[in-house]
């Protein structure tokens, strides 16, 4: 499987509650961050991926730091952002 497939395979399985948020949001940016050849992706998929791999980065599931403006993403968020990227991609 490419790192571009792995982080489809990513996408989906957290769209699908195969993937548990935490294993997602260390995968994806992983992925992303270190790992794939930027020449794999349409400058849309950078983009649309490169979004979802930033909300993946500020993920917190702690209700204190939630409650700072525009700081952290939560569970929620990341789903929604995966929901929609999902859509732009296919």
């Amino acid at each position: 499987m490419t790192k571009k497939e792995q982080l489809y395979y990513l996408l989906n399985g957290l769209n699908h509650g195969e993937i548990e948020i935490n294993n997602f949001t260390n995968q994806f940016m992983k992925i992303f961050d270190l790992e794939i050849d930027y020449d794999e992706l349409s400058k849309k998929e950078y983009a649309v991926l490169g979004n979802v791999s930033d909300m993946a980065a500020r993920f917190s599931d702690n209700s204190e730091d939630l409650k700072l403006p525009n700081v952290y993403y939560s569970e929620k968020q990341i789903r929604e952002e995966v929901s929609h990227a999902l859509k732009e991609l296919t």
